[in-house]
């Protein structure tokens, strides 16, 4: 079957992994499927499951959730990091689950690298050695490679200096957590309802899957602490040049109050109604020059006895 990714039978003690699968799904074992191959859902209706359920499977867009079937059966949807070469890590990519007959049928449209390294683990004889720890390291390995991509977007905040007015790097590490966010809180709710179904495939290995919904929570308490970090420290920029705004602000204000009579007074005399003043005078431009820089003089002592010029910045 050209869908099959990977087939392991977990009925034994040890996992084996089966080159040649058979059309007829069995219970204990591991199906990991293209979900893009047109040949999977002819398979799935052969093994009577529900169109409605394979729809869920198949769907192109989907959200974190939890979907409790007849009995024990379930479908579990969801999100991990995108750790592939030359791609975001923020394009989330789908993980669904579907939990059928005590099969266990994972189906990827994008590669995914917990998947990986639980496949390399397994031909390894390592890793897990049922499909309810199967399922448990699937949402652990999800929620690792968030936890990875976080410490990264951590260094990237550290790196953040106010005295560099670019936002650029700011506004890509808060879209990237956005982006994040909107599918990691609704999968902190999937895993919750997982855990609260009691189905057999959870309530064998409790604790386990109770330390993987405390790691999405302290992931999403993250996201949103570095959410607060972003917008702090655009603030503090906004601040810096509002600051610096005033300033120049200031600086031209008072520029303006002392040159403004100076201005006024060789603006008068420019008029040159009824004859300049002092045209007659050799000393008038000297006297002229005195008195201006005297107004000068007497402006800048009014502005200081003010305290306009050693005004402190906030």
């Amino acid at each position: 079957m050209s869908f099959m990714i990977e087939h392991w039978d977990f009925s034994s003690e040890k996992p084996i992994k089966k080159e040649n699968s058979t059309e007829v799904i069995e219970a204990d074992h591991w199906y990991h499927c293209e979900r893009g191959h047109l040949a999977i859902r002819g398979w799935l209706e052969f093994n009577a499951i529900p169109r409605s359920t394979i729809d869920n499977l198949l769907a192109d867009e989907s959200r974190p959730s939890f979907h409790q079937l007849d009995g024990e059966n379930f479908l579990l949807i969801l999100r991990g990091v995108n750790m592939n070469a030359n791609a975001s890590p923020e394009d989330m990519l789908s993980i669904r689950i579907l939990y059928y007959n005590g099969a266990l049928i994972s189906t990827r449209k994008t590669p995914s690298r917990a998947i990986m390294d639980i496949r390399e683990a397994l031909a390894e004889r390592k890793g897990p050695q049922s499909l309810a720890s199967l399922l448990n390291y699937i949402i652990d390995g999800l929620n690792g490679k968030i936890d990875t991509y976080l410490d990264f977007i951590e260094n990237t905040l550290n790196e953040f200096d106010v005295s560099d007015e670019s936002t650029h790097n700011h506004i890509s590490a808060q879209k990237a957590l956005i982006s994040i966010k909107r599918f990691i809180r609704p999968q902190q709710y999937a895993i919750r309802d997982l855990i609260e179904s009691e189905v057999p495939l959870v309530t064998t290995r409790p604790h386990q899957y109770r330390f993987a919904h405390n790691n999405i929570i302290r992931i999403n308490e993250t996201i949103d602490f570095f959410l607060g970090e972003v917008e702090l420290f655009q603030e503090e920029i906004r601040h810096l040049r509002d600051q610096k705004t005033n300033k120049n602000s200031y600086l031209f204000t008072l520029v303006a109050t002392i040159f403004l009579p100076t201005s006024f007074l060789t603006g008068l005399l420019g008029i040159n109604i009824g004859g300049m003043p002092g045209v007659d005078s050799s000393m008038a431009f000297t006297w002229f020059c005195i008195a201006l820089v005297v107004i000068f003089g007497l402006e800048v002592v009014l502005l200081k006895y003010l305290g306009f010029t050693n005004k402190k910045e906030p």
